[in-house]
């Protein structure tokens, strides 16, 4: 297709859900070759799309302060209309992303029907909650169910030279060789999504035993006690010392990936590192599994509470935390073992 466009696409969701959405941005650029593609995005998740070659502009939205301050939302919509957009899709469901895409002018507006406010778009599409994947939901905005079937699903993250020469240093420090260590990101940003800490250092540790492989903890800055937790005595704590960028590339380089059904599953998916995730208060149905060539996926059957919530929450609504707790880590380590060993 060569119409030019000029288009804008609004994800200010979770960072796992912006890597998520990297299929979508490709395939825009291949289906407008000829268009230019501006990308609005949550204020501190900008760094993982650098050198997206796909993206021509990203524009950095403080939620914080659009939430806090309708004038300061009026002003971002009044400049975002000045650059005279012609197509708009959101794949974001608030119905701030939605007046956004109204204001922006543009002639064309797609969206989900199930978005807040979704009758100021224009071109509105049905979203299953249950089982497709969230990378089939995302391209339906723009392709049909049979142009999808030839259209790769993996995310797709790059970096800058200069943005992973610190992570490069830190590897070479901690002796760290591509494909002979194991990462574990035992957190979540919320609490009935993680395995409890001592799950994870059992599997760490008897990981480092059977493998000989170095274990390394990941995970933001407030995840550093959490992490010194699970590897205190065998596992290398990176949480708090990687940029976004430094995290692709750590992911790019690592045997096996560990962890709760959280955003590093998405990072893994985009370099095909095999992947073993832990999911408790949330299923796979919901369409956020790792799509790594090889993984395995640990939950308890057979629960009639789960799942509890899309995201899961602070606590077990029934007190007893069954999904989590009865995780099996026997299992775990064995099936962790036969990814690496493909």
């Amino acid at each position: 297709m060569n119409q030019k466009e000029n288009i804008l696409v609004i994800q200010t969701a979770f960072l796992g859900d912006l890597i998520l959405t990297t299929p979508l941005f490709r395939e825009i650029k291949k289906k407008y070759p000829n268009s230019k593609m501006t990308v609005i995005v949550n204020k501190g998740t900008e760094s993982v799309l650098e050198a997206n070659p796909w993206i021509d502009e990203i524009i950095p939205l403080d939620k914080k302060q659009i939430k806090s301050s309708l004038f300061g939302f009026w002003n971002f919509c009044q400049a975002i209309r000045k650059r005279k957009f012609t197509l708009c899709i959101s794949p974001h469901f608030s119905f701030r992303s939605s007046i956004i895409a109204w204001m922006s002018g543009a002639r064309i507006r797609i969206g989900y029907k199930s978005a807040g406010f979704s009758f100021l778009l224009n071109d509105r599409r049905q979203r299953p909650i249950l089982g497709p994947h969230e990378v089939d939901k995302l391209l339906s905005l723009l392709y049909t169910e049979e142009e999808r079937k030839n259209v790769s699903r993996k995310p797709e993250l790059f970096w800058k030279p200069e943005s992973v020469v610190g992570i490069q240093a830190e590897m070479k420090k901690h002796g760290l060789e591509k494909g002979k260590f194991i990462l574990l990101a035992p957190s979540s940003v919320w609490e009935t999504k993680r395995m409890p800490a001592e799950k994870f250092r059992t599997i760490g540790s008897e990981l480092a035993e059977k493998t000989g492989y170095k274990i390394v903890l990941t995970g933001g800055k407030g995840d550093i006690p959490l992490c010194e937790e699970v590897g205190q005595g065998f596992g290398i704590n990176l949480a708090g010392k990687t940029s976004l960028p430094e995290m692709s590339y750590l992911m790019s380089q690592a045997a096996l990936l560990v962890t709760n059904d959280s955003s590093p599953i998405h990072f893994a998916s985009s370099f095909n590192t095999p992947t073993l995730a832990a999911f408790g208060a949330t299923i796979p149905a919901f369409g956020y599994t790792p799509l790594a060539d090889k993984i395995f996926i640990s939950e308890i059957y057979g629960l009639d509470c789960r799942p509890c919530g899309i995201h899961g929450g602070r606590v077990c609504p029934k007190k007893h935390f069954r999904c989590m707790l009865e995780q099996d880590t026997d299992a775990m380590v064995r099936e962790a073992i036969r990814l690496i060993k493909g």
